[in-house]
């Protein structure tokens, strides 16, 4: 009878376990160093949880001395709620990024933040070349994962001044950008202004669809040295008191340490000196070498046109937000997945047997009323987040101002088309008073750009760019170009509990 008990029990605390379901679908990290080689580095990642609770996720091979943002460590759900994560150290590589009451079934961002020391990491430093002179090298790699990924995307936002947001080739030349040629062949890239307190800085973009488990997404890339000034990594420690004796074992370990250092470095160094020599195997940045349509330095092809529906169309033309939100109200009417209980005070429900073929900007509607009936302004940054994203995603390699004027010649100004489309509907002028408070709100080009779509520190949140669906060099230790590709290969991120 015990026995059975205890199995009984155990099967209890087990079940909810196994019963979990979820799926990691994509990862983006953003990556900012500053000219000392310290780095904010957030990665963004995004589950679906089919069943079960999910209360987080194993983070592994980040950096043998990551420094924690609790603030910009948690989890965002579809409506724009957020919930603060806990990050514990479980191992000497391995986190335990958890959130204790967890999260039912559904899709959710989890965003960890933390900054890294990457000279004293060795993911930066400093290396020559023959050619070009002093340069520092950046040569990373975000975590791998245990699961295949829709694609994962990396933003590189380095601490080089442009003119805008818009960076072209000729900017990319001037600013002495280089990387090895096999990144070409293996990502879109993509170059850009990111905007930060009143400046913009040079940044680029390295996307890769459908990677498989374990899959490594490799970053190498230079810059001259002047724009850096990096730090030094800390001195190693002298050995305790003792006598002679006592450490020269110590000096004996030290001296043949060093002296493989020195031979492998040597190697490497001849290696790198002959690879910086040979300019097209190393670099993409020459005058003579045309890189491949899809490496070049915008994914937008002229003149094609997004698929997009009339309220996605009506946002990216310049929709205000009491425009975006009447047509959508309107919308959600005729499918009868919403009742005006009363106009004097607004009192707005879903009704109780909504059709169940709402669209997405429909559901994150409903999910904006509160429970006075209203539609709360933090449900609607959720509802411009979600469209912006979706937008993003359809005409992330589109002609903008193609998709534009195909939508402007078929719809007409946003205004006069939703007053054509409902005006004799019922409730119409109702739902047009109904949202004058966000009158101001902003429309789609200016929403990309603001404080609502990015966040400070460069990491995007749920809103992506336009392009979303768009060994070491010498210098290096030789210790960690050694060991570096084996142990990051062991350290596999994912395994949602």
């Amino acid at each position: 009878m015990r026995r059975l008990l205890a199995f009984l029990w155990g099967a209890l605390l087990i079940f909810p376990l196994m019963a979990l379901e979820a799926h990691l679908k994509w990862v983006e990290v953003h990556v900012s160093p500053t000219v000392t080689g310290k780095a904010d580095l957030t990665y963004i990642t995004f589950w679906k949880v089919s069943s079960g609770t999910m209360h987080g996720f194993y983070l592994e091979g980040i950096g043998r001395e990551p420094h924690f943002n609790p603030g910009g460590c948690f989890v965002k759900d579809e409506s724009g709620r957020t919930y603060p994560l806990s990050v514990k150290r479980i191992s000497s590589t391995r986190y335990d990024v958890f959130y204790g009451e967890g999260v039912p079934p559904g899709e959710y961002y989890f965003v960890v933040n933390f900054a890294l020391d990457l000279v004293k990491e060795g993911f930066m430093g400093y290396t020559e070349s023959p050619e070009r002179g002093r340069l520092v090298f950046f040569h990373w790699a975000p975590a791998q994962w245990d699961s295949p990924l829709e694609h994962e995307t990396v933003y590189l936002h380095l601490p080089v001044e442009v003119s805008g947001k818009e960076v072209r080739w000729d900017d990319v030349l001037r600013i002495g950008f280089t990387t090895e040629k096999w990144m070409n062949q293996r990502y879109r890239i993509h170059y850009f202004g990111q905007a930060f307190r009143g400046k913009f800085y040079f940044s680029v973009l390295f996307h890769r669809e459908r990677l498989l488990p374990r899959e490594k997404m490799e970053i190498q890339v230079y810059l001259p040295a002047k724009y850096f000034s990096l730090s030094r990594q800390g001195r190693v420690k002298s050995p305790g008191r003792g006598g002679f004796l006592h450490r020269l074992p110590y000096y004996l370990i030290f001296m043949a340490v060093v002296l493989m250092a020195a031979l492998l470095a040597s190697r490497k160094s001849r290696r790198r000196r002959l690879a910086l020599a040979r300019e097209e195997e190393l670099s993409w940045v020459r005058d003579d070498w045309v890189p491949p349509r899809i490496q070049a330095h915008s994914f937008r092809r002229k003149g094609k046109v997004a698929k997009l529906d009339e309220v996605e169309a009506m946002f990216l033309l310049g929709a205000s937000v009491n425009t975006i939100l009447t047509a959508i109200a309107m919308g959600l009417q005729e499918k009868g997945a919403i009742e005006v209980l009363s106009k004097d005070p607004p009192r707005v429900v879903p009704a109780p047997q909504a059709r169940g073929d709402l669209k997405y900007y429909e559901e994150a509607f409903l999910a904006a009323l509160g429970p006075d009936g209203r539609v709360e302004a933090r449900g609607v940054e959720a509802l411009l987040r979600v469209l912006t994203d979706k937008i993003s995603e359809k005409t992330w390699d589109c002609d903008l101002e193609a998709t534009k004027r195909h939508y402007r010649k078929l719809l007409g100004e946003p205004q006069e088309f939703l007053n054509s489309r409902y005006r004799s509907q019922p409730h119409f002028v109702f739902w047009q008073s109904n949202f004058q408070e966000f009158e101001t709100s902003t429309d789609f080009q200016s929403f990309m750009a603001s404080e609502a779509c990015h966040s400070a520190c460069f990491a995007h949140d749920a809103c992506h760019s336009a392009c979303h669906s768009a060994c070491h060099s010498a210098c290096h230790s030789a210790c960690h170009s050694a060991c570096h590709s084996a142990c990051h290969s062991a350290c596999v991120s994912g395994g949602a509990h």
